[in-house]
């Protein structure tokens, strides 16, 4: 723009010198610098209509740490050379360079590939991208806009933890083969009073009709036991910022703990206790395991109601199906005591906590009785415990 303004000046200048002095010599300066005004005008503006910029970006569903390649071709589809051309790439992601500054020389094309790993969890697009070219004396610079590529889905770090396995193992579903469903058939052990969370294929369908109420069944082989994941999505109790916060550890946890178990042929269900009070129900299946992740990738702490209602709530009509793991940062002793309310017999639930203090909260860590400890398995999990997303094992889930 600078030099465009000072140009312009000396046109004016040489112009009012001629018209003044009669002198030819500042004619002839006034037409050259002014030619040059307009060849770069034209120059910029023919070769702007006539540049593309094309990506090929990948697509589908990937993992938190999956590395990923991109493509890029800058052609030139007109009869003049292109003196610059900086593309410029604007993708949300961390660490991520794909910028390239080149020639172009006439009906010409130049390609180059470039490499990232997804960093964050999340729907997420490539791009937008920006072509900045100009002409040969860089006075009409353009800029040319691309936009976003598709969107793709990213899931939270799937992270081995074989180690929990017997903790939210629960009735005899942790005697399953690991990755082997279990197709035993089930054998109705008794009859009791439909509730509100049981499935339409619990219904006993003859004793509804001989009491006139539905009646649910309850069976005594592993087709019932399974696991139900109670994720804490509160947002008054997570601390830090991803990838480093509570809420990333607890994601991931979770989608571990539902990754493994559904590996090994268990039924699974996850309750939170986000704004929408999402709830799914127990099962298994390939499908159902990438439904879970599909949801705890995009998966946010805004919920009001603490986790100790969501225990409370779906606790006792879970008692005696399987087994049960609480996910949380939360510090309050509320939702220990209404887990142990609950009067889980024949399995000792599952708690996750994901220690607030080390991500930067104030206040003290929950301390964990001996009474606690007697009646509960528990894990504490700190900043830096899990491994990150370049140094993990990468564990597909497509």
């Amino acid at each position: 723009m600078q030099s465009r303004a000072l140009l312009l000046a000396c046109v004016a200048f040489l112009s009012l010198l001629a018209g003044l002095t009669g002198v030819r010599l500042a004619y002839s300066l006034a037409y050259v610098v002014l030619s040059l005004l307009a060849l770069s005008f034209i120059w910029s503006r023919a070769t702007s209509r006539r540049l593309t910029v094309t990506r090929e970006s990948p697509s589908g569903t990937f993992t938190v740490g999956e590395p990923f390649t991109e493509r890029f071709t800058a052609c030139n589809h007109s009869s003049l050379p292109v003196a610059y051309c900086e593309v410029v790439d604007h993708s949300p992601i961390d660490g991520y360079l794909a910028s390239r500054v080149c020639t172009l020389a006439r009906r010409a094309s130049v390609s180059w590939s470039a490499r990232g790993v997804f960093d964050r969890r999340g729907r997420h697009s490539f791009g937008p991208l920006e072509a900045r070219i100009g002409d040969p004396f860089g006075l009409f610079p353009k800029s040319i806009q691309v936009r976003a590529a598709g969107e793709m889905l990213v899931h939270p770090a799937v992270h081995p933890v074989d180690d929990l396995a017997p903790a939210w193992s629960g009735g005899s579903a942790g005697d399953g083969q690991p990755g082997r469903p279990l197709d035993v058939a089930p054998d109705v052990s008794t009859v009791r009073e439909y509730q509100t969370d049981d499935g339409q294929s619990r219904i006993h369908w003859k004793s509804t009709a001989r009491t006139g109420r539905l009646m649910s069944c309850t069976y005594d082989t592993p087709q019932t036991s399974g696991l139900l994941v109670v994720l804490d999505l509160g947002s008054a109790v997570h601390a830090g910022e991803a990838p480093e916060s509570t809420l990333e550890y607890a994601v991931s946890l979770a989608a571990s703990i539902c990754h493994a178990s559904l590996r090994r042929g268990h039924a699974v269900g996850l309750v939170t206790n986000d704004a929408a009070g999402t709830i799914f129900r127990t099962r298994r299946g390939e499908a159902w395991r990438l439904r879970l992740l599909d949801f705890l990738a995009v998966a946010a702490a805004d919920g009001t109601v603490p986790v100790a209602e969501a225990v409370s709530c779906h606790g006792r009509s879970w008692r005696g199906r399987g087994g049960l793991c609480v996910i949380t940062p939360d510090r309050n002793p509320e939702w220990v005591e209404a887990l142990l309310d609950t009067g889980m017999r024949g399995t000792r639930p599952l708690c996750v906590v994901v220690e607030p203090t080390s991500f930067g909260a104030p206040g003290t860590p929950l301390r964990v009785s001996a009474a606690w400890r007697q009646a509960l398995n528990w894990r504490l999990i700190r900043r830096g415990d899990m491994p990150t997303s370049d140094t993990s094992a990468h564990v597909k889930t497509r």
